[in-house]
């Protein structure tokens, strides 16, 4: 039996071996602890990549053919025939080469029964110039004076890029007025195109406005009243799915037994909380007349897209620069079409700024009177256009190019003509400015920072108009991964 200084002893080693572990795992402690709270190193690669510019591809404009009536043929009252002939000018331009060739083709309307095939949409192709780094400018325009027993006036559009979503802001299905949605694919694919109509209550449950087959190298046309009849303010939406489509409204209006205008509505501006109309040309002042044409009293289409309820401030600016009048704000219900009247704008010409919380489209209507008789023009808002531009001036009365300078300083714009005298003017930051331009003429357009742009008309019971809007992305630069 072991005596108890041995067993003290070993008591003691014991404990000494425990006292020195506990202090082996404070240390480890106190190191991993350490460790954590320093900054570990760290090995950055970052992936192989590298920027690919392409080369920038063809561009397609398609001009939507002259104007159209409906029943002409008693045996077929929803097929269209052509009335007349329009008029086009188109061009296209490199700061490198100049002047682009343009090949001109046919677009095949199945739904228009004239005979006479050269009353058809034309198509233009502008393919990008050898060794091109940057795509040329591009821009065309058509015309057309209708004076028959149904159509009078002026029809202008703009020759436009095929797309797969475009909203139209015009146009009316009530008595006496008539709305055909013209449809054209210039892509080498099959397009699937749906129509949304929407009106002063809301969306329309239009059958048939779904599933429209638009084939390559057609032009369909669709009854806006087929689809939506008895609408006042109707707003439609075009998606097209698989091929691209160029859409265009055509509204004409009879008054009794007299008509009361026509006209070619183009694409507004995409929904955005911020909508600018570069011109609008107000020429009856007469309260008068006004009350006589509840048409005559200038005003703005607007619709909030989306689910949400909109607060819009709507204001107008003269060619002096000065608000006319206060603006004015709407509460507007999402998918409702809503009309805002200006009848006490003066003669004269004006922009229209539109501000809201929401997302929303607009597009701005006048309309005229003469010894020629009546007419109405639609003004659809459009997108700011970012440094030069080109403009086809179509053939028409005392056409207008309407500038609103969105950059924050005053720019010193060149119009620069194929034929005629150069034209030079200052725009403030912020402000707008009317350039008279001449009819049948191309004008490169320089100087411009961000601009807002129009081409507007006014003659003898005459009134049209149509935007300028920047070209799609073609041939962006693009970042290329490499594995």
């Amino acid at each position: 039996m072991p005596d108890k200084h041995e067993v003290t002893r070993g008591i003691a080693r014991i404990g000494g071996r425990v006292v020195a572990g506990l202090v082996v795992l404070a240390v480890a402690a106190g190191v991993v602890t350490a460790a954590i709270a320093l900054p570990w190193p760290t090995l950055e690669v970052p992936p192989a990549s590298a920027i690919v510019a392409p080369t920038p591809s063809e561009q397609q404009r398609v001009c939507p053919g002259p104007v159209l009536a409906l029943a002409e043929d008693s045996s077929q009252a929803q097929a269209a025939t052509s009335v007349g002939r329009a008029s086009s000018i188109f061009d296209a331009w490199s700061e490198t080469s100049g002047s682009v060739d343009v090949t001109r083709s046919e677009i095949d309307a199945v739904d228009n029964l004239s005979s006479d095939t050269t009353e058809v949409p034309e198509e233009y192709t502008v393919p990008a110039p050898d060794g091109a780094t940057v795509a040329p400018l591009v821009a065309g325009s058509q015309s057309q004076i209708l004076a028959t027993e149904t159509l009078t006036g002026l029809a202008v559009a703009a020759c436009t890029e095929a797309a797969s979503d475009t909203w139209l802001v015009g146009g009316s299905t009530d008595v006496g007025r008539s709305s055909l949605v013209l449809l054209s694919n210039p892509t080498t694919v099959l397009a699937t195109v749906t129509l949304t109509v929407y009106g002063e209550t809301g969306v329309v449950d239009a059958p048939g406005a779904s599933g429209i087959l638009v084939q390559p190298g057609e032009q369909r046309i669709i009854s806006l009243a087929g689809l939506a009849p008895n609408l006042i303010s109707p707003i439609v939406n075009v998606q097209a799915t698989g091929g691209q489509v160029a859409a265009t409204l055509q509204q004409s209006s009879i008054r009794g037994i007299e008509p009361g205008g026509v006209d070619l509505i183009g694409a507004t501006g995409v929904p955005a909380l911020e909508q600018t109309i570069a011109g609008l040309n107000v020429t009856i002042a007469a309260a008068a007349e006004q009350s006589a044409d509840p048409d005559a009293i200038p005003s703005v289409r607007l619709m909030a897209v989306g689910d949400t309820p909109a607060t819009v401030q709507v204001g107008v600016t003269s060619a002096a620069g000065t608000a006319a009048g206060s603006s004015t704000q709407v509460e507007l219900e999402p998918g409702i079409a809503t009309q805002v009247p200006f009848p006490d704008l003066a003669v004269g010409s004006y922009s229209v700024q539109v501000t809201s919380d929401e997302p929303v489209v607009a597009a701005a209507r006048t309309s005229t009177v003469g010894t020629a008789g009546r007419d109405f023009a639609w003004y659809p808002s459009s997108s700011e256009i970012e440094g030069d531009f080109l403009v086809s001036v179509a053939a028409g009365p005392s056409p207008t190019l309407h500038l609103v300078n969105m950059a924050a300083t005053d720019v010193d714009m060149v119009a620069t003509p194929n034929t005629g005298e150069t034209l030079r003017i200052t725009v403030a930051a912020g402000a707008r400015a009317d350039l008279a331009v001449a009819p049948s003429v191309n004008y490169v357009v320089t100087g411009g920072e961000s601009t807002v742009a129009s081409v507007g008309y006014v003659g003898d019971g005459q009134l049209a108009s149509f935007t300028l809007n920047p070209a799609g992305p073609l041939a962006e630069a693009i970042r290329v991964y490499l594995h």
